[in-house]
């Protein structure tokens, strides 16, 4: 049986476009409007901090609805590049402008994500933060209901038969 990265790429030249996990979406929403819960009982009983908590939770309460919506994320894969979509807005990236895909943990949480370089950063103060913590100077938001390293050996897979294609 082939592997989710294979039956993906079987669809080449696409455009094929993944999801993240709702799950984690779901799991954030819920936690923070959890938190978001506690800091109003913090404000209604006078704690300090309390406006802080249930402003901060509420925030990431509303941005985990929005990243549950349909088509606020994705990853879309075609000949020409990827289009990587979060909160609704949408980047661009060429096959011959990336490479180099791998998968990197971040500290000190060691949460693993592709990463690449992407030849139109040439430098600035966040490319050079990223090289410095990942080695590459670009990344991908999310694994798209893949695991890191499934992610990578995709994009590695993908941008292969899109260069050949040329």
């Amino acid at each position: 049986m082939a592997s989710k990265p294979d039956r993906i790429l079987q669809q080449f030249p696409g455009p094929v476009t993944l999801h993240p996990s709702r799950i984690k979406f779901l799991i954030l929403l819920a936690g923070s409007l959890g938190f978001s819960v506690g800091g109003y009982y913090m404000v209604r009983d006078g704690a300090s901090g309390g406006w802080f908590v249930l402003g901060f939770f509420g925030l990431c309460t509303l941005i985990s609805v929005m990243l549950t919506l349909p088509g606020a994320s994705g990853l879309t894969l075609d000949r020409d590049g990827f289009r990587v979509s979060s909160m609704y807005r949408r980047a661009h990236t060429r096959w011959r402008d990336a490479g180099g895909f791998i998968t990197s943990g971040l500290p000190p949480s060691g949460y693993v994500m592709v990463v690449y370089d992407d030849a139109t950063i040439r430098s600035g103060k966040l490319a050079a933060a990223n090289i410095k913590l990942t080695g590459r100077n670009s990344g991908l938001p999310n694994t798209y209901g893949l695991e890191a390293d499934e992610l990578a050996e995709l994009m590695v897979a993908w941008r292969e038969r899109a260069m050949r294609s040329r």
